[in-house]
This record gives structure tokens, sequence and C-alpha cells, in this order.
């Protein structure tokens, strides 16, 4: 019971600790684009992918591996094998990751004037490099914490991070833009160094005040060590499959960074032209696509014990229910965010970046929102049941389809940087349709399609039709009443959407596209909200 109740504590501070960090690591952009401006952000936002890339390489697995091995050691009551663990990983992810970095550097200004074809992004990328070496380390230190089940180092150092990261962006840009777009974006990308460097420090603090009570348990008789091989072997099989998979979306905006300059400057735009709308394009329409998914993802994860549970007592009635409920809630949210998120593209880009032009790729976008949502809710079902490998060959098959859409859709001057919304949208939609046709596969028949997939669909519809209507009389209620246009715009725009979120959960409510009990299994916050709508008379049983 101690053990269940340590676990389920420590998985309600990461998940407290992650919505934090992802909230703000979704909105920062917002303020930054207004700083550095369309092709400063294009600069900025063009080196991320290959160093979200290198990043993955060098850290991911290792902090889900080295928790495995301590917690196995820990178990047996060897806390000498346990901390051996954490010092062959420290040295594996210190030196992987100097010579990552090393390699990011040494290829900085090939990669950004033969590949990106765009010189001026050498600076943002150089400033960035460092901070590998820093993650890499840290991942040591977090998987050592996770091993012991103690999840308050991991998710003060997440939220420290990207706390100490979004303040030192927003300075460093500020004050480096005024010089040039290339120093701003590279200001920008220091502030990334700065958030590691300062988790890092915090996280090697709270493993110094822990040491000596360690290392005197480690002490006592019965503690061994293996061979450091044979432990660094251990690490990279756990580590390596992860790291794998984990590649995945870095690869999805690597295609992107790598692609789109180019073929944009192949169809006969210049590279400012290119790099200011690859900026609207990645640094402004993209992270509003990505703010639903938040959501969407925080919700799916919590089924994955629950359906692993099922699927080891052979419950095929409950897999059922829950992936059905899975795949609802992609449905549930994408859709309505999508037809929002179109129908409002044009307000909601002069409110938030003064700028019409970003709703031109935002519209297009906005309907990845329902395959992304999708994807995320379906793949967590599939790990659920044990076939961990599938929801990854499918992101792969999806990216290939994407990669060829890239390179010619976007050399056509009249699609140009639609291209590259269009490739997004088809791969996520491979992706989640390879993954619901595996669900239907696996579990077999019982799935409420009509429950699943149309009621959310024509709840979203009627949802779609009053936002449609709502805005221009909202819009015409507000004229003449100020000169500012972002405030003519803005206002409307946030009332609509006040209007359809009342509107889609009432109708979702009113078809029964979630039930009482489904609603109870979302943890935390679904029992709550299931008596409170259900003593109202809003909930069916």
């Amino acid at each position: 019971m101690q053990t269940g109740s340590k676990f389920l504590k420590g998985a309600m501070i990461l998940t407290a600790a992650g919505v934090v960090v992802k909230v703000l690591g979704a909105v920062y952009r917002i303020p930054l684009y207004g700083i550095l401006g369309e092709v400063g952000m294009g600069l900025f936002m063009a080196v991320y992918p290959v160093y979200s890339m290198m990043l993955s390489i060098s850290t991911a697995g290792v902090p889900v591996a080295v928790s495995k091995l301590v917690a196995e050691r820990l178990a047996r009551g060897n806390y000498r094998g346990a901390h051996q663990v954490f010092r062959v990983a420290l040295g594996l992810m210190a030196a992987s990751g100097l010579a990552v970095t090393g390699l990011l550097l040494l290829s900085a200004r090939y990669y950004t004037a033969n590949i990106l074809e765009a010189p001026g992004a050498l600076l943002p990328l150089v400033a960035i490099a460092p901070s590998i070496i820093f993650y890499a380390t840290k991942s040591a230190f977090r998987g050592f914490f996770q091993g012991q089940q103690t999840m308050v180092p991991t998710a003060v150092s997440q939220v420290v991070e990207q706390v100490f990261r979004v303040i030192t962006i927003f300075i460093l840009s500020a004050l480096l833009v005024k010089y040039s777009g290339e120093l701003g974006a590279a200001g920008a990308a220091l502030g990334t160094v700065v958030g590691a460097a300062t988790a890092l420090l915090y996280l090697a603090w709270a493993y110094w005040r822990q040491r000596t009570k360690f290392l005197s348990l480690a002490g006592e008789e019965g503690n061994t060590v293996a061979p450091a091989g044979q432990v660094l072997r251990e690490i990279l099989v756990l580590a390596l499959p992860i790291t794998i998979g984990s590649i995945v979306v870095p690869l999805v905006n690597m295609v992107d960074s790598t692609l789109i300059l180019p073929r944009l400057q192949a169809g006969g735009f210049s590279e400012e032209q290119a790099l200011a709308m690859y900026g609207n394009f990645s640094g402004a329409a993209m992270p509003l696509v990505n703010v639903p998914t938040i959501f969407t993802m925080a919700l799916a994860t919590s089924l994955v014990p629950a359906i692993a549970d099922a699927h080891a007592h052979e419950n095929a009635g409950q897999i059922r229910t829950l992936s059905s409920l899975a795949i609802r809630i992609g449905l549930m949210l994408g859709l309505p965010a999508a037809l929002g998120l179109y129908q409002l593209a044009r307000p909601v880009s002069i409110l938030l970046y003064n700028n019409a032009e970003v709703a031109r790729s935002l519209q297009v976008a906005a309907f990845a929102i329902i395959f992304i949502s999708l994807k995320q809710t379906t793949a967590p079902v599939l790990q659920g049941l044990g076939k961990t490998y599938l929801p990854v060959s499918h992101m792969f098959a999806g990216l290939i389809v994407k990669v060829v859409l890239n390179y010619f859709l976007t050399a056509v001057p009249a699609i140009n940087i639609i291209g590259p919304a269009i490739g997004t949208i088809v791969a996520f939609a491979i992706a989640s349709l390879l993954n619901l046709r595996s669900i239907f596969k696996l579990v077999g028949g019982g799935l409420s399609v009509f429950r699943s997939m149309l009621k959310p669909a024509i709840c979203a519809a009627a949802m779609g039709i009053v936002v449609h209507f709502a805005y221009p009389l909202l819009a015409g209620a507000f004229s003449g009443l100020t000169s500012n246009q972002r405030y003519l715009v803005g206002v409307p725009a946030l009332l609509t959407v006040a209007v359809g979120v009342v509107f889609y959960g009432l109708a979702i409510l009113a078809t029964g596209a979630i039930s009482r009990s489904e609603l109870e299994m979302v943890p935390r916050i679904g029992p709550r909200l299931a008596k409170v709508l259900g003593d109202i008379g809003l909930l069916r049983r």
C-alpha cells in the first residue's frame, strides 16, 4: 500500500510539473514572435529541430533505463549497485553529450549554409549546442531519483528549467534583436542553455544532499557491484529502443526545417522571404496547433496503465471500453479545436501576433489537430496492449509521405508554405488511421463506432455552425468602439471561443457522447466533474 501511495503521489507531482512545463513551452513562442519578428523567429525555429534530434539521440531513454536498473537493485537492498548504475550512466551521458555537442558545432557552418540554405542560422545553432551537454548529464540524475521513486527533484528541475529558460529567452532576445535578427535568435537559443544548466545545478545539489546517507547504506553487508561494462550494456539495451521511438517527433520537425527553406527558395522566394514564411508557420501557427494536444496527451496517458491492467487480466470488455474512450477523447478534443481554429484563424493571428499572414498557414495546419489528437490517444492504447513498436512504425510511415509532400509542394509558388501544413496533416492522418486499424484488429468487435466517432463529429459540426454565425455578430457589435485593430478582432474572437466551448460541451452531454461512468475513469478531475454534472442532470449514467 505504501509503495502504491508513493507511486501515485509521485505520478501526481510529475503530472502537475508536466502541465506547467508544457503550457510554458507552448505559449512562450507567442510573445517571442513579437520580439524577434518573422525573420528572427524563422532563424530560431530553423535550428531547433536539428538540435532536438541531437538531444533525443543523446538523452532519450536513459532516465527510464537508469530508473529501472536502480529500482531493481534497491528492491534487493543493493544500494551500492544502485549507485554504480548512476555513476556509469553519468559518465556515459557526459561523454555522449560532449561528443554530440562537438559534432553539432563542427557541422554547424556546413549544415546552415548547404542544407538549410540559411547562413544566418549559424549563430543560433552554435549558441544552443552546449545545452546538450547539460541535458545529457542531468538525464542520469533524473533516472537515479526516479529509480528511488523520489519524483520531487525531477519535477522541480523541470519547472526551474522552463522558468529560467523562458525568462532568459525574453531578456536576451529583447536585448540582442536591436542589433540584428541573427543575434536576437541567438539570444533566444542561449536561454535554452541557461535553463538546462540551472536544472542540472539543482539536481546536483539535490543529489549532494542525500549522497552521504545513500553511501552509508551502500557500505552495509550484501551490497555488490557488477563489472562496469556489464552495467553499461544493461543501460544501452534498455535505452536504445526508447531512443528510437522518441526521435519520431524531432524527425518530423527536422524534415520541415531541412526541406522548407531550400524548397521555398527553389520556388523563387528570397532567403528573407523564405525565413519569414517559415517563421510564420513553425514559430506562430504550429505552437497554436500544439496547444490543444497538451490536454489530449495528459488525458490519454492516464489510460495506459488501465489498459495494461485489463490486458494482463484478459478483460476484453474493459479493453474495449477503454479503447473506445481513448478514441473519443481524441476526437472530442481534436475536432472542435480544429474547426474553431480554422474559422477564427485570422482574428487569432491578429490578436496574438498582429500579423494576418499567419492565418494562411494556420487555417490549413489547424486540421492537423484532429489527427495529432487521435494519434496521441490511440498510441497509448497500443502501448497498453504491449504493441509498443506499432505507433512508432506507423509514425515513420507518415513521415516518409511527409518528406515527399514537403519536397514537391513547397517548391510550387502558389502553394509554398501551405505544403508543409498539408504534409503535417497527411503524416499524422496516416499514423492515426493505422493506429485505429491496429486497435480494431487487436480488440475485435464490440467497439461502438457511432459513439466513438460520429457523435463527436456531429457535435463539432454543430459547434462550427454556431461559431460561423457568432463571430460576425460579435465583431459587428464591437465595430466602431475603438481604432485598435487587435482589440476589434481579438475580443469578439475570445467571446466566440467561449460561446463555442459552452455550446460544444452541452452538445456532448446532450448526445451522450460520454457517460458518467466513463468520465469517472479520468483521473482526479473526472469523478468530481461527473458528480457536478450528474447532480444538475446534464450527464447520463
